[in-house]
């Protein structure tokens, strides 16, 4: 999966702002960095939760459920916090183009508007990769609390809700890199409409905030008719419509951020 993501990012191209911007990148380096922080993410939960087995008594235990909501709402804590990490940095790349006199140059080269905007879009996203890595490997070791109880108890769950759960694993993993990409497009375009570093950001701020409350209000519709279909009946409805509002709340969202992305892009495009 990491590969996956890195390749949209490190391309070959003839882009010659993109070859500029990237030449301090490793892509093996960034390749390994986020490598060991997943996986030193997951390998703290998979001791923590050897450690509540072997000498506190077991993963049902009170202290083994308090960590796992601390780790839960310390994951959503950290998306905020990233956030803001998403649109200074974006911010900060088109101000020292224009504080440096470089981005009047740069509008007046030959590259197409668009290849201008993908070029500044990709290389925020490669400054980031540690942070995005880091939301990733947070979220990993909070699934990987909740998944480490059913496999020891061997629990077999009906295929429905395993389906679910996987819908609802995804989108709690992906969120983080939709979200990234659609925070840092909605900053470098701001960057453009606000000359202010300080005007841009606030406005980046308050975007994102009602982008995550719209989110937050679509992602509760969905979850609360998930609830009403768990306490009802099993029945036919209660098969089908499951795996189908979990596959809702991820579709939704990731629609909602590839739009705000697309938009911001074309935009984005238009101002250069």
């Amino acid at each position: 999966m990491i590969d996956y993501f890195l390749r949209q990012l490190v391309y070959p191209t003839r882009n010659p702002l993109y070859q500029l911007d990237t030449r301090q990148f490793c892509e093996e380096r960034l390749r390994r960095d986020a490598q060991l922080i997943v996986a030193a993410g997951i390998g703290a939960a998979v001791l923590w939760w050897l450690i509540e087995m072997i000498w506190l008594g077991g993963d049902s235990s009170e202290l083994y459920l308090t960590v796992l909501v601390a780790l839960f709402f310390g994951s959503l804590a950290v998306a905020l916090a990233a956030n803001s990490f998403y649109i200074i940095k974006a911010v900060d790349s088109i101000q020292q183009e224009t504080s440096g006199g470089r981005w009047d140059l740069l509008r007046l080269s030959r590259l197409p508007p668009r290849e201008i905007a993908l070029a500044k879009y990709a290389v925020v996203q490669l400054r980031v990769w540690r942070v995005v890595a880091l939301e990733f490997a947070l979220r990993a070791a909070v699934l990987t609390l909740v998944v480490l109880p059913s496999v020891r108890l061997g629990f077999s769950l009906a295929l429905t809700l395993t389906v679910t759960a996987i819908f609802l694993a995804s989108l709690y993993l992906l969120e983080v890199w939709w979200r990234m990409r659609a925070v840092i497009s909605l900053g470098l375009l701001l960057a453009l409409v606000f000359p202010s570093p300080v005007r841009a950001v606030t406005a980046g701020a308050l975007s994102v905030i009602g982008l995550q409350a719209l989110q937050i209000g679509y992602l509760a519709a969905c979850y609360g008719l998930l609830l009403i279909l768990l306490l009802s009946e099993f029945t036919l409805g209660f098969l089908c419509g499951m795996p189908f509002c979990a596959l809702l709340a991820v579709g939704g969202t990731l629609l909602s951020y590839e739009s705000v992305t697309e938009r911001a892009l074309r935009r984005f495009s238009q101002h250069i």
